[in-house]
């Protein structure tokens, strides 16, 4: 099997074309092409096809649509039920190695890159020609876009642009300058703000005697800044200019042009503090300090996110690990709380006008729509080393016009949900502490030995808080303010479910406000199961025992179980003990003290 996305969408089967030609099958074709080998969720499905607004038929009309996706394989491939793979909440596309053109690219580009660094110019240059050959027209032309893919082909034609920028850059070293002059206008037509295009374009035309058109370049793109997104261009640029106007311009200079940065860039620092209770978590802090800080094998942005329950503590792991990694890039850390655990999330144009001034540009040269706005971040930052945490994020489209524009820089992204559909990034779950680590956090907050004096009293507080962070951390708060106050009258008081979450505030804490957003974000009929499984004493259930107690039939429990797992109000467990075949569904004791407080609204739920 291979699929090709660099143009039109294409798949072949020994050489057999196997497109589907429906225009929904192919939209679902394509996403599971481009996450092969990841668990594309139903969700994910629903939202590509259907946007904000799904039918009530969706969930049912998606798995035809896989039907029929899987019937157009095995057409040829007998073996099809390996190539999509059914999962618990979603499906799996199977490739082999370079079976997708957009791999082939990735490795030819990544080839041209280190041969650029190797000084073989000529020898990158045709692994560049070669992988470019393969981008005839914008990726997936020929596909019906919804929200998941449009994201996507955006980060896949950025990808291409980078390879591009490095074509020119291998060309302009082999001194073909005249030949790059009409190509480099060209790409200046679709890419009007490119600072970078503009530079070697007067380049190349200095050096092929046309000094004055060179001027000329400069002065339209100043011209169009300044009208169209209210800005001066960069240092470097204004430097070039001077150099040409003084008749200066060596050989040896021009080789390549400075990175584009603006005269005031400073160093922003706005990591929140690490805190002095973090416990456990080592595997994790591990593997993200190596994604954020290995070589990038493509031109891709080093994009990772952290996803898990509210209070699961992704804000103290991201920001632990964003402290370790920060001297990686001496560019600059910048922060942003986007409010997906409160009522209102952030909007992304405010945070881009402050990452904007971070990074040195003046409020009063701030475009004024968010599409300008990302764009010139995007610039600003295409050859910086610079870090970005976006924190609570509450969707990859609240996230996306906040990723800076080089893979030299990093994002960690944190969320309850949502960041699935985030393009290119690599989606870390967090889950609980064991018990051994919240009685670490116990320790730190009110003494050992107070904890070691009552340790069965401990282990029945930290069981009671879910083993979740926030919770143990807004326990050991309470226990902090009275020394004297004994730790089994808070487990007693806390095995009250109805009044679990009300002991669990306390000062800044409140675990109830934390999960309060996600569970307005269900659909009445998800709300309304999730009262009914607290109310039933549903610690660990299966779609099947769902089904049966919610008196409804296997599809219907599937989906309204997807929506609790979205949202981690449920959290998946494996293979089910006594049903091999269906996976175990676990409802968090704070999650179920919060259900069981939320009363249904006037008139009922059906």
């Amino acid at each position: 099997m291979k699929v090709s996305v660099l143009g039109a969408l294409k798949a072949t089967y020994e050489g057999v074309d196997v497109t589907p030609s429906a225009p929904k099958l192919r939209s679902v074709l394509a996403l599971m092409a481009l996450r092969r080998g990841r668990v594309v969720t139903t969700g994910t499905l629903i939202e590509e096809l259907w946007g904000a607004n799904p039918p009530v038929s969706a969930l049912a009309t998606l798995q035809t649509y896989v039907y029929q996706v899987r019937r157009t394989l095995t057409a040829v491939d007998r073996g099809g039920e390996k190539i999509l793979e059914t999962k618990p909440l979603g499906y799996i596309l199977h490739l082999e190695p370079q079976a997708l053109d957009k791999d082939v690219f990735d490795e030819l580009v990544e080839q041209a890159r280190a041969l650029l660094g190797e000084g073989e110019t000529r020898e990158a240059l045709e692994a560049l020609n070669r992988a470019l050959a393969m981008c005839p027209a914008t990726p997936l032309v020929d596909v019906d876009l919804g929200p998941v893919l449009s994201a996507q082909v955006n980060q896949v034609a950025e990808d291409v642009l980078q390879a591009l920028e490095m074509r020119v850059e291998a060309r302009l070293q082999l001194k073909l300058h005249r030949e790059l002059i009409s190509e480099l206008k060209l790409l200046i037509c679709h890419h009007p703000f490119h600072e970078g295009f503009h530079a070697k374009l007067m380049i190349s035309l200095q050096r092929s005697g046309r000094r004055s058109e060179a001027l000329e370049v400069y002065q339209t793109l100043r011209r169009n800044l300044r009208e169209e997104l209210g800005i001066e261009p960069s240092t470097a640029l204004r430097e070039l200019q001077r150099e040409l106007l003084n008749a200066e311009l060596s050989p040896s200079a021009a080789e390549t042009p400075p990175p584009a940065r603006t005269a005031s860039f400073v160093t922003p620092a706005q990591l929140p503090p690490d805190i002095a209770d973090f416990a456990g978590r080592d595997q994790l802090v591990k593997t993200l300090t190596t994604l954020l800080t290995d070589t990038p094998q493509s031109t891709a942005l080093r994009l990772v996110s952290i996803t898990g329950m509210s209070g699961a503590g992704k804000t103290t792991l991201a920001t632990r690990v964003a402290h370790r990694v920060r001297v990686q890039f001496p560019d600059g850390q910048l922060f942003a709380d986007l409010g997906g655990s409160r009522a209102g999330a952030v909007d992304p144009f405010a945070v881009l006008g402050s990452f904007l001034q971070a990074i040195g540009i003046d409020a009063a040269q701030l475009p004024a729509t968010l599409e300008e706005r990302t764009q010139l971040f995007r610039s600003r930052t295409a050859e910086s080393r610079l870090l970005v945490l976006l924190d609570d994020a509450v969707s990859a489209a609240q996230a996306l016009p906040l990723l800076p524009g080089g893979s030299r820089c990093a994002v960690l992204v944190t969320g309850s949900n949502g960041l699935s559909s985030l393009p290119g990034a690599r989606q870390l779950e967090v889950g609980v502490l064991s018990p051994e680590e919240c009685l670490r956090m116990l320790c730190t907050a009110i003494g050992r030995a107070r904890v070691e004096a009552e340790e069965e009293a401990a282990l029945a507080i930290v069981e009671r808080c879910g083993r979740l962070p926030l919770a143990v951390r807004t326990a050991g708060a309470k226990l902090g303010t009275d020394p004297n106050y004994p730790l089994r009258r808070l487990a007693d008081r806390l095995g009250d479910r109805r009044r679990l979450l009300t002991e669990l505030r306390f000062g800044g804490f409140d675990v109830a406000a934390r999960l309060a957003p996600g569970y307005l974000r269900l659909n009445p009929r998800a709300q309304r199961t999730l009262r009914l499984l607290a109310e039933h004493d549903a610690g660990t259930l299966t779609a099947s025992r769902a089904a049966a107690l919610l008196g409804t039939d296997l599809n219907d429990a599937e989906s309204l179980i997807e929506q609790l797992v979205e949202q981690r109000f449920l959290r998946p467990e494996g293979l089910d003990a006594l049903c091999r075949e269906e996976t175990a569904f676990t409802l968090p004791e704070p999650v179920m003290s919060y259900a069981l407080t939320q009363a249904a609204p006037a008139g009922g739920v059906p």
